[in-house]
């Protein structure tokens, strides 16, 4: 998974518990500046920024 292409953009992120997120990713973490070395991307989603994980992610969408 390519995180670093959703900066800026607004996505719907859909993880693997089935929880789903919608905001603007606005920040990107790659594995070695992140511990436990797993690359993880920000969404802005209004109230709360959530930072996900690689391997938290079943599948991101990106919003129009």
């Amino acid at each position: 998974m390519k995180l670093w292409e959703y900066v800026g953009k607004k996505i719907k992120v859909t993880c693997i518990e089935g929880e789903t997120i919608q905001g603007k990713c606005n920040g990107y973490t790659q594995e070695l500046d992140n511990e436990p070395e797993i690359a993880s991307i920000t969404i802005d989603a209004g109230d709360i920024d959530y930072e996900i994980y690689e391997n938290e992610i079943a599948k991101i969408e990106i919003v129009e």
